[in-house]
């Protein structure tokens, strides 16, 4: 399992965000537009930059993204970080 799934989305500063997250101290964070690693996360980071209708484009252009995150948060209960529009979204 993944600790922490960063998604990508071709939207937010993965780099800047991966960084602080290992300066922070954690361990297996997986940069990742895969449904099926979101899906089993430990944890769920999602950042977003720009407008709002952008980013909910490149989220709902990967095919089961949104479920899967949807799914491990709202119904799993998996901690979420939502950074800028990505907490919005």
């Amino acid at each position: 399992m993944t600790a922490i799934a960063l998604i990508d989305y071709g939207a937010g500063n993965l780099r800047s965000v991966h960084n602080a997250l290992v300066v922070a101290g954690a361990d297996n964070v997986a940069v990742t537009a895969d449904p099926d690693i979101v899906a089993t996360a430990d944890r769920i980071v999602l950042p977003g930059v720009g407008a709002f209708a952008a980013c909910t484009s490149g989220l709902s252009a990967i095919d089961g993204l949104i479920d899967a995150m949807d799914r491990r948060v709202r119904t799993d209960g998996a901690p979420f970080l939502g950074i800028c529009v990505g907490m919005q979204l």
